[in-house]
């Protein structure tokens, strides 16, 4: 029997709440899934994202990405990595406010590289105007303030389009980076594509990161004296937790973007639900929402 490998291809950048995927898998083992420690493939994925020459062959590639421990054996395998390349660089990330600049032809050649293997991409979808502040603030994107991209420009439907239509058979899951800490087992379930059991503790890691220490515990207590709670009464229930008992310091990061002001923010806030429900409606596109 020929072996399976598959690839989760988690883009993004470090400013959509999406870093601490890889690590939930890793705490979490799931059987036939790996999860390489990205300092592993970093080499290996940029210049497969710089298309230079003398760039690994894809065994090379693979190997490389899955370890000696993983590169060779009979079982199927399904790999999850996490590709900052594609977006976070500052040539790619806005250049001349075009924002993700010529995503779906980059995203293909990592397509090509893990061919025939079946690649799907994951992304945290953030707030336009929250993901522009947090750039500009990380002093990542030297110049950026001078000649500030427009966050209404961002429209998420399109950087999804631009994937599927260079890369027709990688299907795309997304979800809304602010419903994260209560959707979170489902986000790390469609990661590593396997009919597993997410345990509670995974399920609650980042909600639980966001809480003080007596509402984590509560939260604990609780849903251990509710088990068998449906998905959609346990995102309820995470939610008033969160309101109850947040943890001091950790709160939705302040906008600090020129002449941002209520008005900006009502705009906005109706711009990206507009923008998430264009997204669900893209064809092979799975919007994970509450």
């Amino acid at each position: 029997m020929t072996r399976q490998l598959s690839f989760t291809l988690q883009i993004g950048t470090r400013f959509d709440g999406g870093v601490p995927l890889i690590w939930s898998l890793m705490a979490e083992r799931v059987d036939g899934v790996v999860v390489p420690r990205p300092k592993n493939y970093r080499e290996v994925l940029a210049a497969v994202e710089a298309h230079t020459e003398g760039s690994a062959t894809r065994a090379d590639a693979i190997g490389a990405i899955l370890g000696p421990e993983h590169a060779e054996g009979q079982s199927d395998v399904h790999c999850v990595l996490r590709v900052v390349e594609l977006m976070e660089p500052p040539p790619h990330f806005c250049p001349a406010g075009d924002w993700f600049y010529d995503i779906g032809p980059r995203a293909a050649r990592y397509c090509a590289a893990l061919a025939p293997a079946p690649v799907t991409f994951m992304i945290s979808l953030c707030n336009p105007a929250h993901l522009l502040s947090q750039a500009t603030a990380s002093g990542a994107y030297p110049g950026i303030e001078v000649i500030a991209p427009d966050p209404f420009d961002l429209q998420w439907a399109s950087v999804l389009r631009s994937l599927r239509e260079s890369c027709p058979d990688a299907p795309i899951i997304a979800w809304n980076a602010e419903e994260a800490p209560m959707i979170w087992g489902r986000i790390v379930a469609a990661a590593a594509q396997r009919d597993a059991s997410i345990s509670d503790k995974i399920k609650m890691q980042v909600a639980q990161g966001l809480m003080n220490e007596e509402g984590s515990a509560r939260l604990a207590q609780y849903l251990d004296s509710h088990e068998g709670m449906p998905d959609a009464l346990r995102a309820q229930v995470i939610s008033i937790f969160l309101k109850r008992f947040p943890q001091e310091g950790v709160v939705r990061p302040e906008i600090v973007l020129l002449g941002w002001d209520e008005t900006a923010q009502a705009r906005m806030d109706q711009h990206f639900a507009d923008d998430l429900r264009e997204v669900a409606e893209i064809e092979d596109v799975t919007l994970i929402s509450l």
